[in-house]
């Protein structure tokens, strides 16, 4: 059997053992026109009767080359046209994001390459993104993770699949791959970046592993890789207990914030802190999560309600009534007439309002004990009736109290969670608050004897 077939053969084992690819499965190939990139595709082209896929390729201009990017672009399009596979091509200004989000050009390139990618696949109708990590690109990043003092997390190295992204090249060797290149006489470009000594990657690769093979022993990557699949196997059991944990104390709000019951959590060890809270920020779309982060979360969770900390990717994190919140700020609940009766959706958060007249046969049908049903006097409105969201300073009386008060003293009085204020939404007619929806209503709309027109008010998730 000649080199190449062996290495297709471990190939279609790989896809077998890591469960990548399912027959009839559409792939979209993340193509740079790079040796890996190049026997990836090449190898499924070969695969592509066998496991009944369709194949699609996709180049990504970053700006960070202009004039080798139009040729690679050009080479792209002409393989794929030679291998039969549909051609996409894509451009992103890394340089000018990294500069917005003050983020280094390699971790900027890599995270706006997926979100294209997934784009891509969500909008062509593809099932996987096949992207050329193999073993050494596993042993380079394993090292890279344990030098900025990553965790068992970062020790595991690169995952066969993650999501829809799969690594068919998972267990071959950069020589596999040069020999499977050579022996095809397949063409493919160099990027000189690649060999660039500012990227930290390619002083491990060009400099560090050379070193550490040649001072300490020859076994370096098998021993490394050994080490991350023993801490692999080991992190499944952490990664299911981690869930079941994580179950129990986490819930989500109709705005999107995301929420840990602080009551448990301080019971917990140290360790298992830090693991719900990488799962938490998995949670709100954060996989590059760094240790001082997640310290500085795992810290709140122990600090007194009240306290704040703003984290990357726009995320604020607040301590409130016994419980921990993630969430980005910013979202407003938009005003929108109402008519009674009438049910309106509210985009934000997701809550779906009702209005509808009634007739109540008792005062304890009057009020429902979770506060998501009230019931008021449709004969003392004011004018039209609007839902918005809670306006600073606004005053209304509690039903049953004497005296007006401001609604968020009243909030604070009730132990409402202050991350949630922007999330309740608020009826309002023209002389002021009617309801502050989930809470109480003002007095001044409460159902009497006199009453002759009962309204039934609901706020529903949905």
């Amino acid at each position: 059997m000649a080199d190449s077939d062996k290495i297709i053969a471990n190939v279609a084992h790989s896809i077998a053992v890591h469960d990548l690819i399912d027959n009839g499965d559409n792939i979209l190939v993340g193509f740079s026109g790079g040796p890996d990139s190049v026997a990836l595709l090449h190898i499924l082209s070969r695969l592509r009767d066998r496991l009944e896929i369709t194949l699609g390729a996709a180049y990504i201009n970053h700006r960070l080359r202009p004039r080798a990017a139009k040729a690679e672009a050009h080479f792209c399009d002409d393989l794929c046209r030679t291998f039969g596979v549909r051609y996409h091509y894509e451009t992103v200004d890394v340089p000018v994001l990294a500069a917005q989000e003050k983020a280094g050009i390699e971790e900027t390139a890599r995270k706006y390459r997926y979100q294209i990618l997934e784009r891509l696949a969500r909008e062509e109708k593809y099932d996987k993104i096949a992207v050329g990590h193999h073993r050494d690109d596993r042993v380079e990043t394993i090292l890279f993770n344990l030098f900025r003092g990553a965790g068992r997390h970062g020790l595991v190295g690169i995952p066969a699949r993650r999501g829809i992204i799969i690594r068919p090249l998972y267990d071959l060797t950069r020589e596999e791959i040069e020999t499977y290149l050579a022996e095809h006489d397949l063409p493919f470009m160099l990027d000189r970046s690649n060999q660039s000594r500012r990227f930290v990657r390619n002083r491990i690769r060009t400099r560090v592993l050379p070193l550490v093979k040649r001072e300490i022993t020859p076994h370096a990557a098998d021993n490394i890789i050994r080490l991350a699949e023993i801490i692999a196997d080991e992190e499944t059991y952490f990664d299911r207990e981690t869930q079941r944990v994580f179950g129990k104390i986490f819930a989500d709000t109709p705005g999107g914030k995301f929420v840990l019951d602080l009551g448990r959590w301080k019971g917990y060890d140290i360790w298992l802190k830090r693991r719900i809270v990488i799962r938490l920020l998995h949670t709100a779309g954060v996989w590059d999560t760094e240790y001082a982060e997640i310290e500085r979360v795992v810290r709140l969770g122990n600090a007194p309600a009240g306290s704040r900390t703003s984290l990357s990717h726009g995320l604020t994190a607040e301590t409130a009534v016994g419980r921990l919140f993630l969430y980005r700020p910013g979202a407003v609940i938009e005003k929108q007439e109402l008519q009674i009766p009438g049910v309106y959706v509210l985009p934000f958060p997701r809550l779906r309002l009702r209005l509808a007249v009634v007739r109540p046969t008792s005062r304890e049908t009057l009020r429902a004990g979770d506060g998501s049903t009230a019931y008021i006097d449709g004969g003392k409105l004011f004018g039209g009736l609007f839902v918005a969201g809670l306006k600073a300073g606004v005053r209304f009386r509690p039903y049953g109290r004497p005296g007006s008060k401001k609604a968020g003293d009243f909030l604070t009085d009730r132990k409402f969670p202050r991350p949630l204020r922007d999330e309740m939404p608020v009826l309002y007619d023209r002389q002021g608050v009617v309801w502050l929806a989930g809470v109480e209503i003002d007095h001044r709309v409460r159902v009497g004897p006199s009453t002759k027109e009962t309204v039934k008010l609901e706020i529903r998730r949905y």
